[in-house]
């Protein structure tokens, strides 16, 4: 069973080794006859030291350090929790029978040696795959950048021989698991895949500074005999980019590294076969993961160093492909167009699925047209909706309201301001503005105002946002059409 220890630290240190997967994750193994996440373990307890006076034994599997729990975590992680008590550690510990070690040792996939792994935090990645061809074919390079600077392009060819390199130099570790070859060309979510995977391959052999500090790793950077500042490699000339679509399907277009957002537009337009004077009618919008809200892309912002720039694993940033709120002048004419149509249909399906407009009474309609077929019918049907083709705006403070907040929602019909609690739950006041009646708009520090003019009437509202340029963008929209 699981028992608690504490090891009051000697001059010599804690008396114990500590050996595990360099990786995290992993499959669950029976201990015991308990399920459990991989678990570092005790390799080596010092005769007469204070892990040894504790009763640390050989073999034991790590539960918990210092009251966090550690299943699963690799062994950095492990370590620097271990590191981070100066005098006393508390850990929870599983001692196992030497046979049901001697198991658990066979099993395992990725174990490092008895000695202790140094590690350290390096801001390496990979944040995007270039183009080149060669022999009439088109190579894939994935850019690596450390520190946010790009370093050196190389083919996944060149990363598996520095795997192999690697393993045959440091036999005691078990290398993360590096993505296998495929004998046929591959599908752009196999492409995603592997760049995802060999990205994460080399933030774990970095992450160790035997690795990291050695030759092999260091000629593989381009980093070898010169300092980084004088490093004289020009970055990659061109990058793949993947965009979402309203279907939530991927596109992956390769554009010249310092694209505009209007070229990215019309790269996508191009692969989808939507004819270019459609593009002005499209944009692409940048969301990370946990946002409630994707706002689009301004015209200066170049989408390969936005993905660049804020490439984080926790909290990526995605781009997707949108129709703008058009005038149902403009969105009659794209409806003749078989992939501008697709869009639209997509963009109106995700609309109504997420009740982003007022479907009420034209349920069944929708649901009618709601078909291949009849895309066309379908998106005529959704423009009848209230609301079709608007933006709602996550609540915010607004100059009218002390004792709450507002949600902002505009469409090609009105404008609505929804009285909400600071935590955003709907309250029953609302205020509806017609167009015709805003005389003026702006936004700057973080708010976003505009005025209704009813005759000899004047109201300023203000509201307090991180989406007040997006705010401005959707009111130049509507009114400079």
């Amino acid at each position: 069973k699981p028992h608690a220890v504490t090891i009051t630290k000697g001059p010599q240190g804690f008396g114990f080794n500590v050996r595990g997967q360099i990786d995290e994750g992993g499959q669950l193994r029976s201990i015991n006859g308990s399920l459990y996440a991989p678990l570092q373990h005790i390799s080596n307890v010092v005769e007469g030291g204070p892990a040894h006076v504790a009763g640390v034994l050989t073999g034991d599997r790590i539960l918990e350090v210092n009251g966090q729990n550690v299943e699963g975590e690799s062994h950095s992680s492990v370590i620097e929790l271990i590191k981070s008590n100066m005098d006393v550690l508390k850990m929870v510990l599983l001692s196992v029978p030497a046979k049901e070690n001697d198991r658990l040792d066979g099993e395992a996939v990725s174990y490092t040696s008895d000695e202790e792994l140094e590690h350290k935090s390096v801001e390496i990645s990979i944040p995007s795959v270039s183009q080149r061809e060669e022999s009439g074919k088109s190579v894939s390079y994935y850019n690596v950048y450390l520190e946010g600077s790009f370093l050196i392009s190389h083919r996944y060819n060149e990363f598996h021989r520095l795997h192999v390199d690697l393993k045959n130099k440091f036999p005691y570790i078990v290398f993360p698991r590096f993505p296998g070859k495929w004998p046929l060309k591959l599908s752009q979510a196999q492409l995603d895949k592997r760049h995802q995977e060999l990205e994460h391959w080399l933030k774990q052999v970095c992450s160790v500074t035997q690795l990291f500090d050695h030759f092999y790793v260091q000629d593989f950077l381009g980093l070898v005999g010169k300092k980084r500042e004088e490093r004289v490699d020009s970055a990659p000339d061109n990058a793949d980019v993947k965009v979402m679509l309203p279907n939530n399907t991927s596109l992956c277009v390769n554009i010249p590294t310092e694209a505009y957002v209007k070229q990215l537009i019309e790269a996508v337009c191009t692969k989808l076969n939507i004819p270019l004077h459609f593009a002005p009618h499209f944009t692409i919008f940048k969301r990370y993961d946990g946002d409630e809200l994707p706002v689009p892309c301004m015209p200066s912002e170049k989408p390969n160093n936005l993905l660049v720039n804020n490439h984080n694993e926790r909290n990526k940033l995605k781009l997707s492909f949108r129709k703008v709120p058009l005038s149902p002048e403009v969105e009659e004419n794209m409806l003749e167009d078989a992939a501008a149509l697709e869009i639209l249909y997509n963009q109106a399906v995700s609309d109504y699925n997420s009740g982003l407009f007022d479907s009420t009474g034209k349920e069944i309609e929708l649901n009618r047209t709601n078909h291949a077929t009849t895309q066309a019918d379908f998106v005529r049907v959704a423009q009848r909706c209230p609301d079709y083709n608007g933006v709602a705006f996550p609540h915010c403070a607004c100059n009218s309201r002390t004792d709450g907040h507002v949600i902002l929602s505009v469409s090609r019909d009105h404008i609505t301001i929804q009285a909400c609690s600071n935590s955003g739950e709907k309250e029953d006041q609302v205020k509806k503005f017609s167009w015709a009646h805003v005389t003026q708009h702006s936004e700057g520090d973080g708010k976003f105002s505009f005025t209704i003019t009813k005759g000899t009437s004047v109201r300023k509202i203000e509201l307090t946002s991180p989406h007040a340029s997006y705010m401005n963008y959707c009111f130049q929209l509507v009114l400079d059409t």
